[in-house]
C-alpha cells in the first residue's frame, strides 16, 4: 500500500522556524508508523529525526502525535490512519522540540520524576523489611509503568501549566508512598503537596484513560490527596482552601466562590489578594463576580448542614 506522511520538521537551532515535509512510501498492510519513518530515513531523507528503540510498545521512546491522537509510533498501524489522505505526524504538545519529531524528554518527564525523590528509603538500617505478597500487589502495579509518557501527553492540566509535575511523576511518587518498606511517607507527601504537585491535578481522569498499562494514575493522585488529608495538610494555602470550601457549603449549601478565593489566599495576605484583582475585574465585567460573604442559601441548605454535622461527630 502507498502511504503519505505529513511530517513536522525543525532544525536544532533555537531560532529555526518549523516546516512540514510530505513523504510517500510503499508499505505492507501490517506496517506501523515506525516502519514508515525508518523507510523514509533509510531510502528517502536521511536527515529526518525521530526516536525508536524496542519497536514492541514496551519502552515509550517513540511517543508522538499521529493525526489528532498521541500514540506510540511502533504500535500505530498505518492502515488505521491512511484512508483519508496524508498521515500527520507531530511531536507531543507543549514540549521543547530538539529536532523534527525528537522532543526534550528531560523537560517533559525525567526532571519531574527526579523532583519526587524516586528511591526507596528503608525503615530498617539493613534494608530488610519483610512484607507480604498482598502488601506489595499495588506497589508492583505502579512499578509496571514504563514511562511511555502517554498519561502526561493526555493530561489537561499540563498545557495550562507545564511546571505541573504531571501524572507520570506523581505515579512514580505513589509507588514509594504506598510501599510499606519506606520510612519517609510524611516527608514525601510534604514535597508532593507543594505548588505544582498533587493539588494541581484537575482529576479529569484523562491520564488513566491514556495509560496502556491500566495503572490508574489519576486514582493514585486522588489516593495521595486522601492520605494527605488523613495525615494533615501541610500546604497552608490548600488547607485554607479546604477549610473555606467546607465552611461555605456547610453554611449555604453550595460554594461561595468569592469567599473561597479570598480565604484561600488568606485574609492577611495582601499581595496575594492584590493578585486576585485582575481576575475579579474580568469576572465583574462579564457579570460573574460573586461578592464574598453575600452568598444566598440554596434550597435544602439545612439538610446539607446536618450532613456535615453528622460527619463531624463521627470523626471526633
Amino acid at each position: 500500500m502507498q502511504v503519505t506522511f505529513d511530517v513536522f520538521r525543525k532544525d536544532p537551532e533555537p531560532e529555526a522556524k518549523p516546516w512540514r515535509s510530505n513523504y510517500t512510501v510503499e508499505l505492507p498492510e501490517e506496517a506501523t508508523v515506525t516502519d514508515g519513518l525508518l523507510k523514509i530515513r533509510d531510502e528517502v531523507d536521511g536527515t529526518l529525526g525521530f526516536r525508536a528503540s524496542c519497536v514492541r510498545g514496551y519502552c515509550g521512546e517513540c511517543l508522538i502525535r499521529v493525526g489528532p491522537r498521541n500514540r506510540l509510533a511502533c504500535t500505530a498501524r498505518v492502515s488505521d490512519f491512511g484512508a483519508n489522505g496524508p498521515i500527520a505526524l507531530n511531536p507531543v504538545r507543549i514540549v521543547p522540540v530538539l529536532k523534527d519529531l525528537v522532543f526534550d524528554w528531560d523537560a517533559f518527564m525525567w526532571n519531574k520524576i527526579k523532583a519526587v525523590k524516586p528511591w526507596l528509603e528503608p525503615k530498617d538500617a539493613d534494608g530488610e523489611t519483610p512484607v507480604s505478597d498482598a502488601q506489595m500487589k499495588d506497589v508492583r502495579k505502579a512499578m509496571s509503568c514504563y514511562y511511555c509518557g502517554l498519561c502526561d501527553e493526555g493530561c489537561t492540566a499540563l498545557p495550562e501549566d507545564f511546571n505541573f509535575l504531571g501524572p507520570a511523576a506523581l505515579t512514580k511518587a505513589s509507588r514509594f508512598v504506598s510501599d510499606p518498606r519506606d520510612k519517609n511517607t510524611p516527608a514525601r507527601l510534604k514535597i508532593l503537596e507543594q505548588a505544582k504537585g498533587i493539588w494541581d491535578c484537575v482529576h479529569c481522569f484523562e491520564a488513566s484513560e491514556h495509560c496502556p498499562r491500566h495503572i490508574d494514575p489519576t486514582e493514585r493522585i486522588v489516593a495521595m490527596r486522601d492520605l494527605a488529608f488523613k495525615t494533615g495538610i501541610t500546604n497552608e494555602k490548600v488547607a485554607r482552601h479546604h477549610t473555606s470550601f467546607a465552611a461555605s457549603v456547610k453554611e449555604s449549601g453550595w460554594v461561595d466562590e468569592g469567599r473561597l478565593a479570598v480565604e484561600s489566599e488568606g485574609l492577611t495576605n495582601i499581595p496575594g489578594l492584590i493578585r486576585l484583582l485582575p481576575t475579579a475585574i474580568k469576572a465583574t465585567i462579564r457579570g460573574k463576580a460573586p461578592l464574598p460573604y453575600m452568598h444566598p442559601k440554596r434550597p435544602g441548605a439545612d439538610r446539607i448542614k446536618r450532613i456535615f454535622e453528622k460527619g463531624e461527630q463521627k470523626t471526633r
